[in-house]
C-alpha cells in the first residue's frame, strides 16, 4: 500500500505546471504580439522561454523530488540530463550579455532602435549565434576529443561570469544614464530621449538581477569541479585555510544554498517570465492588451522618436469607429 503522497513532489508538479504556461504565454506574445518591437530582449525572451520550456520538461522528470520520474524514458536523455538543465539555463546569462550591449547602444544613440540593420545584427547573435554555441558544446561531451573540462560546464561558467560583469558594467551605466536624466529634464529643446527612457532602462536592471542571484548556487554546484581541479593547490599553499578563523558561516551558508539550488531552478522560468512582464515595457502593453481582450493598446506600438512619455505609451492606430451625428427630422404639417 502506498504512502501519503509526497508535499515537495506535488509542489514541484503544481510549479512546473504553472511555469510552463508563463513560458508559453511569453512565447506567444513574443512571436505574435502587435506591441513587440524588433529588438534584442525580444529575441532572448523567445529563447528564454522555449529552452525554458525544455528544462521543465527535464527537470519534472529527474529532478531529485520530480512528480513525474521516469517519465521520459529516453535513455540518451537519462545519461545527459544534468547537461541538457545546464545549456538550457546558460540560455538566460548569455543572452543577457548581448541584450545588455543592445541597450547600452541605443539609450545613447535612440534612433538605432529602429535601423532594421542594427536589429538584424542582434537577432543573429541572439537566436542563431547563440544557439549554435550552446547546442555545440552540448554535443561537444560525444566527439572523440579529449577536453580539459566538459563542454557544456565550462560554457555556463564562463556565460555566467561575463553576466556577473555586464551586470557591473550596466549598473555603472545607469549611473550615468541618471546623469543624462537629468540633463532631459533640465533641457528645453526637444530630446529623443525621454525619462522614461531612463526608467525602462533602470528596469532592465531588476530583470536581470534577481535572475542573476537565483542563478548563483547552481553556477556554485557547476564549478566545484572547477575548483577541485584547477583552484584547490592554490588556495592550500595561499593559506587562506589557515588561521583561526571559524569556518561556521561558510559552511552555513553553503548548506543553505544547496538546499535552496533545487527552488532556485524549480522556479527560474516562472520568476524570468513574470519579471519580463513587470520591467519590459513591451511585454508589459501586450500582457494587458491580452487581459483586456483587445481593449487596452490594441495597435502596434509607435517608432522610438515618437514614443508617448506616458508608463506605457499610446497606441499608434487611429480609432476606426466613425463618430455618429444626430439627424435632425423635420415634420410636415398636416
Amino acid at each position: 500500500m502506498s504512502g501519503p503522497p509526497d508535499p515537495d513532489r506535488t509542489a514541484y508538479g503544481v510549479v512546473i505546471c504553472v511555469s510552463g504556461a508563463a513560458c508559453i504565454l511569453l512565447l506567444y506574445m513574443a512571436l505574435f504580439g502587435r506591441r513587440m518591437r524588433r529588438t534584442a530582449i525580444r529575441w532572448h525572451v523567445m529563447n528564454c522561454s522555449w529552452w525554458g520550456i525544455l528544462h521543465l520538461a527535464s527537470y519534472g522528470s529527474f529532478a531529485e523530488k520530480a512528480p513525474w520520474p521516469n517519465y521520459i524514458i529516453s535513455p540518451e536523455w537519462t545519461d545527459s540530463s544534468k547537461q541538457v538543465e545546464n545549456f538550457s539555463r546558460s540560455i538566460f546569462p548569455c543572452g543577457m550579455f548581448f541584450v545588455y550591449i543592445e541597450v547600452m547602444i541605443t539609450t545613447c544613440v535612440p534612433r538605432l532602435a529602429d535601423n532594421w540593420i542594427f536589429n538584424l545584427i542582434f537577432f543573429i547573435l541572439v537566436i542563431p549565434v547563440l544557439n549554435i554555441i550552446v547546442l555545440f558544446c552540448f554535443f561537444a561531451q560525444w566527439m572523440a576529443v579529449e577536453w580539459f573540462y566538459t563542454p557544456v560546464d565550462f560554457l555556463t561558467l564562463l556565460t555566467y561570469v561575463l553576466f556577473c560583469i555586464m551586470t557591473a558594467v550596466y549598473f555603472l551605466f545607469c549611473l550615468f544614464g541618471s546623469c543624462l536624466c537629468c540633463y532631459t529634464v533640465a533641457s528645453k529643446k526637444p530630446q529623443k530621449r525621454t525619462v522614461f527612457t531612463f526608467v525602462d532602462m533602470w528596469l532592465l536592471f531588476p530583470y536581470a538581477l534577481i535572475p542573476d542571484i537565483m542563478y548563483g548556487p547552481s553556477f556554485g554546484m557547476t564549478s566545484v569541479q572547477f575548483v577541485f581541479k584547477f583552484l584547490y593547490d592554490w588556495i592550500k599553499d595561499s593559506g587562506l585555510l589557515e588561521g583561526g578563523g571559524d569556518t561556521t558561516f561558510v559552511l552555513d551558508l553553503m548548506t543553505a544554498a544547496l538546499n535552496a539550488l533545487p527552488w532556485f531552478v524549480l522556479f527560474f522560468p516562472l520568476v524570468q517570465a513574470m519579471l519580463a512582464v513587470v520591467c519590459i515595457k513591451m511585454f508589459r502593453q501586450q500582457f494587458f492588451f491580452l487581459l483586456s481582450c483587445g481593449r487596452l493598446y490594441n495597435g502596434p506600438a509607435l517608432p522610438a522618436p515618437k514614443l508617448s512619455k506616458d508608463w506605457a505609451s499610446k497606441s499608434s492606430s487611429q480609432s476606426s469607429h466613425v463618430p455618429i451625428e444626430p439627424v435632425k427630422m423635420e415634420i410636415e404639417p398636416a
